[in-house]
């Protein structure tokens, strides 16, 4: 009996190391996105770029930053959504998915994470600033303090 327990416990192990994930709509989906955002430079912009971007284009420009990040400085005209909020706050953003978009965070890793977010929601014109707020205000670019 321990035998044969161990023959089945290695068999089921065998079997879910060489599963696949049955595929479906959202499997297929995150797989387009995956190898999306596998291209170097994924909806990335430079500081300076955003900065024409926001001339230029005047996106709705949101910052994923906590709100006491927020006010140290920010891009002017910039919405403060935190990442952690984004979900319960979807009502505040364009309804226009087509919409051009900026994010930011600190260093780019919450704009990401954000960006992938709106992605998944169907914005279609997505840009995160490449460095962040640091980056952004390391190139000598201007924000707004209150």
């Amino acid at each position: 009996m321990k035998r044969f327990a161990l023959v089945l416990a290695a068999l089921l192990l065998t079997g879910m190391v060489f599963a696949q994930p049955a595929k479906n709509a959202g499997s297929e989906a995150m797989a387009a996105f995956i190898a999306e955002a596998s291209q170097a430079g994924w909806l990335q912009i430079a500081p300076a770029d955003a900065f024409d971007f926001i001339e230029q284009v005047e996106p709705f420009v949101l910052d994923v930053r906590r709100p006491d990040e927020f006010a140290t400085g920010h891009i002017e005209g910039a919405v403060n959504i935190p990442l952690a909020e984004l979900d319960g706050r979807i009502a505040e953003l364009p309804q226009d998915l087509s919409a051009p978009f900026l994010v930011y965070c600190a260093v780019g890793i919450r704009g990401n994470f954000g960006l992938a977010y709106l992605k998944m929601l169907g914005y279609t014109n997505l840009r995160n600033i490449r460095g962040g707020s640091g980056a952004w205000i390391g190139a000598g670019l201007p924000v707004v303090t209150p």
